[in-house]
């Protein structure tokens, strides 16, 4: 009787321990996520310094692919500093996160760009971006294992009936 008692009037019990965790999770990884919008808002990549494992895997929306977290960080570092992206304006969704396991996660965020140019400095139309990440908790920290980028291409898509 007791141990019910305990149960109902809040105190940290098997199922709100969990819970709590996985609240603690959810928030770590959406800080992680949200690394990917403070770098390109400010320009500067060094907050995603560690985000990435040793070995992670990336992708963007125009096909270039890099293997390795430092590779990765030191690409975007370079990205976010040309001159064809400093004009541009993002509207970011809320991200989405889900743990699949206590120790991965899937993440995925829309956004919406535009005034981004190309590198003969033609303003390219409204870019609608997907991003998805892969994550795992490693030494209780987790981590970005893959990511993939990629944007909507409305011209190419058959029409709906």
């Amino acid at each position: 009787m007791v141990a019910l008692f305990g149960m109902r009037s809040g105190q940290p019990g098997p199922q709100n321990t969990k819970e709590a965790a996985s609240a603690d999770n959810e928030a770590a990884v959406r800080a992680v996520v949200l690394h990917w919008q403070q770098s390109w808002e400010n320009f500067d990549a060094s907050v995603l310094q560690g985000d990435y494992t040793d070995d992670a895997d990336w992708l963007n929306a125009f096909g270039v692919r890099i293997k390795g977290g430092a590779k990765i960080v030191e690409f975007v570092s370079r990205v976010v500093k040309r001159s064809n992206v400093q004009g541009r304006q993002t509207t970011w969704e809320e991200p989405v996160v889900r743990l699949v396991r206590p120790d991965v996660a899937v993440a995925y965020r829309d956004y919406k760009t535009v005034g981004h140019k190309t590198f003969d400095g033609t303003e390219m139309p409204l870019r609608t971006t997907h991003a998805t990440w892969f994550l795992i908790k490693e030494s209780g920290k987790w981590r970005i294992t893959s990511q993939v980028i990629s944007d909507d291409n409305a011209a190419a898509a058959p029409a709906v009936k």
